[in-house]
C-alpha cells in the first residue's frame, strides 16, 4: 500500500468503526457530551431527501433561496437526482446534496433571517429529510462530465470484521477513481424521521466509474467481508457538473 493511502486510512478508522455519533431529532435525549465529537473545520455537507407536492412553489424556492447558500460558501453537488438503491432499502425521493465550509457555516444559514421566508416557502411546498453530516474533504469539482455520489447507511455488527474491510477495500476504491468525503462522522438529524446508523459518502467520476468498480473481482472479497460484518443501505445518485450548474446558475 503506499505510505500515504496507509496514513489515510489509519486517519479514516476510528470513525468508520463508530467514534462519531449521531446527534439525535430534538425529541430523542440528548447524548452526552462525550458522545458527540465536536465539528471540525473540514468541509459538511447536508444530505437531503425530499418529496415536492407543489413544483411552482418549490421552484420559486430553488430560485429564491439559492444566492443565500452562494452567499455563506455553499456548493450544490446534487440537486433533484432520485437515487439508484445499489442495497438494502433507499426510498424514491429526489436528492439535494450540498458541501458547506463547515458544519457551522450550514447551522448559522439554516437559522438565519435571509433563508427563513424560503425555508418557510418549501415547508408549504415539500416534505424533507435533512441530515448534515461531518467531512473529511470536499468534493472536486467536475467541469463537464457528470460526477456520481454514493451515499451509505450503515450499521457494523462487527466491529474487528469491518475494520479489516474498511483497511482492505480503501486502495481499490481509490485506484477506481473513488474518494471519500463522508467516512462515519458526526451527524445531526435537521429535519425529519431519518436517523441513520453512521453515515458514509463517496464521490466518483462517473456513475459508470463505481458500477465498475462496485461489480469487480477485485471488491467482491471485500464486499462479502462487508456483508457478514454489517448491513447497509446504499444509494448512487447523478451530480452536477460545473457547466450544468452555471446554466442553473447555482454555486
Amino acid at each position: 500500500m503506499n505510505p500515504m493511502h496507509r496514513r489515510d486510512v489509519v486517519a479514516l478508522l476510528p470513525a468508520l468503526l463508530g467514534a462519531g455519533c449521531a446527534t439525535p431529532p430534538p425529541q430523542a435525549p440528548a447524548p452526552s457530551p462525550a458522545a458527540a465529537p465536536a465539528w471540525t473545520d473540514q468541509p459538511a455537507f447536508s444530505i437531503v431527501r425530499i418529496d415536492i407536492r407543489d413544483g411552482k412553489a418549490f421552484g420559486e424556492y430553488v430560485a429564491g433561496h439559492t444566492p443565500t447558500i452562494a452567499a455563506v460558501g455553499g456548493r450544490f453537488l446534487v440537486a433533484g437526482a432520485v437515487p439508484q438503491t445499489i442495497e438494502g432499502e433507499w426510498p424514491a425521493r429526489r436528492m439535494v446534496i450540498h458541501q458547506w465550509p463547515n458544519a457551522q457555516v450550514f447551522l448559522d444559514w439554516y437559522a438565519s433571517p435571509a433563508y427563513a421566508p424560503w425555508k418557510r416557502l418549501r415547508h408549504s411546498a415539500s416534505s424533507a429529510e435533512v441530515v448534515l453530516v461531518q467531512g473529511v474533504a470536499g468534493a472536486a469539482p467536475s467541469p463537464e462530465a457528470v460526477p456520481a455520489f454514493v451515499v451509505i447507511d450503515v450499521d457494523v455488527r462487527d466491529a474487528a470484521a469491518f475494520g479489516r474491510y474498511v483497511q482492505g477495500h480503501m486502495p481499490g476504491l481509490r485506484a477506481a477513481g473513488g474518494a471519500f468525503l463522508v467516512a462515519g462522522g458526526r451527524f445531526e438529524v435537521i429535519e425529519g424521521n431519518w436517523t441513520p446508523h453512521r453515515l458514509v459518502m463517496h464521490r466518483w467520476p462517473s456513475a459508470a466509474d463505481f458500477r465498475s468498480w462496485y461489480g469487480s473481482a477485485e471488491y467482491r472479497p471485500w464486499r462479502d467481508l462487508r456483508w457478514s460484518a454489517a448491513r447497509a443501505d446504499v444509494a448512487l445518485v447523478e451530480g452536477l457538473s460545473e457547466k450544468a450548474k452555471a446554466e442553473r446558475r447555482m454555486p
